[in-house]
């Protein structure tokens, strides 16, 4: 049976077309099933949700070749400061810094628009002659055998492919349809995302309030402009989505302490549930999990996306480095060998994040007296905030 694409992708999200367009770069044909019109995007004002890219992360953006044009729409990240505030009142806050500069960085990363970076992306891969997007259209089904994948659409198209690589989140089809289980944890906690405008200036610093609720962060946008994520116990984020926006502002301007002079809402708020998710496997005959599909993060330490496209960076080189040499990059031996580069990186930093998530909104008393000895630690000794810090960065 003859292959309409050596690779198809099942999502199109940043993820998703990220590897389309890595792969289309070194010769491979590949196809990209997304229930969303990606042929028609087109740049638009940023949107509530942004993730903090870091250095890895911009790395392999740029081989894409759409960085240069992201830039102007995201803002350096050359300061994180931490505020202990579960106690409440400006008095009793514990504040600990941790500039970019002290480890050697001009900035940790850059804060950009996830709208913005996938109608880029999205753009990119409509003018890239060795994708095909197949959009307004989902995976229905498919059948793996020895030799390849054959997949339908929702419309009844049928396609065969040497690899199916599921990118289609959370909800995975290609996870589901692999018999691929996952350990899950739900929070009881959502967070809030929005943008806002200040009379303040940020200095390129994220300011994080840690409190019973959950985490409140303010990270850096262009200009006088910051994106909020805001993550409260379900029913009290429930009771703020309801509010209308100028009591939304309000509770907004009270929550940031002021830190950033007099606020604006300037997007329409969102609110999604927040869960951790990992796959026990990432791949399966033929089939190769990444990002969501594969691991699910909660916002704190900005660890998910840059996570995914560690996926992706890993996955592209890998079937790359096969088809150059003529080897099935769709066989088991090397779909494994995927599964063993990304095992212990998925591993740790999903646990590792939902440890921290746990450990930042748990108000017991003794936890939460840990948790302000550990800021004022940090406070205190350099050599250890440094450590930290490198160890942070460190991918």
């Amino acid at each position: 049976m003859s292959l309409d694409h050596d690779v198809l992708i099942s999502g199109g999200g940043a993820p998703g077309l990220t590897l389309a367009l890595l792969l289309a770069r070194a010769g491979l044909s590949v196809g990209v099933i997304d229930p969303a019109p990606l042929s028609s995007f087109k740049i638009n004002k940023a949107e509530g949700r942004t993730s903090a890219l870091m250095q890895s992360a911009i790395q392999t953006l740029a081989r894409t070749g759409v960085w240069d044009d992201c830039l102007p729409y995201g803002a350096p990240l050359r300061t994180l400061r931490i505020i202990d505030d579960s106690t409440g009142g400006k008095q009793a806050q514990i504040e600990t810094n941790f500039p970019a500069i002290d480890i050697g960085l001009a900035y940790f990363g850059i804060n950009m628009p996830n709208n913005i970076l996938r109608t880029m992306l999205a753009m990119a891969a409509k003018a890239q002659q060795n994708i095909t997007l197949h959009d307004s259209l989902s995976l229905a089904d498919f059948q793996a055998d020895d030799f390849g994948v054959t997949a339908t659409l929702s419309n009844g198209k049928i396609l065969r492919t040497r690899l199916l690589a599921g990118a289609d989140g959370r909800q995975s089809l290609v996870r589901a349809a692999s018999n691929i289980d996952v350990w899950q944890h739900e929070y009881g906690q959502s967070a809030i995302t929005c943008l806002i405008s200040h009379t303040g200036s940020h200095e390129d610093t994220s300011t994080e309030f840690h409190r019973p609720g959950g985490p409140f962060t303010l990270v850096p946008m262009p200009g006088n402009n910051a994106s909020v994520v805001w993550v409260e116990k379900d029913e009290d984020a429930q009771a703020f989505m309801r509010m209308n926006k100028p009591a939304f502002a309000q509770a907004l301007q009270d929550r940031t302490c002021d830190r950033l002079g007099a606020i604006t809402l300037t997007s329409d708020p969102q609110s999604c549930p927040l869960i951790a998710l990992r796959a026990h496997d990432l791949v399966a005959p033929r089939v190769a999990l990444l990002a969501e599909a594969a691991h699910v993060l909660s916002p704190l330490g900005a660890q998910g996306l840059n996570l995914s496209l560690r996926d992706v960076d890993c996955l592209a080189r890998i079937i790359i480095e096969a088809a150059q040499t003529g080897i099935d990059f769709g066989a088991q031996a090397t779909l494994k060998s995927y599964e063993r580069a990304r095992r212990a990186d998925v591993f740790l930093r999903s646990a590792g994040t939902d440890g921290l998530t746990r450990f930042v909104s748990h108000n017991v008393r003794p936890v939460h007296e840990l948790r302000r000895a550990g800021l004022r630690t940090f406070s205190m000794i350099e050599p250890l905030r440094l450590f930290a810090m490198q160890q942070g960065m460190a991918v």
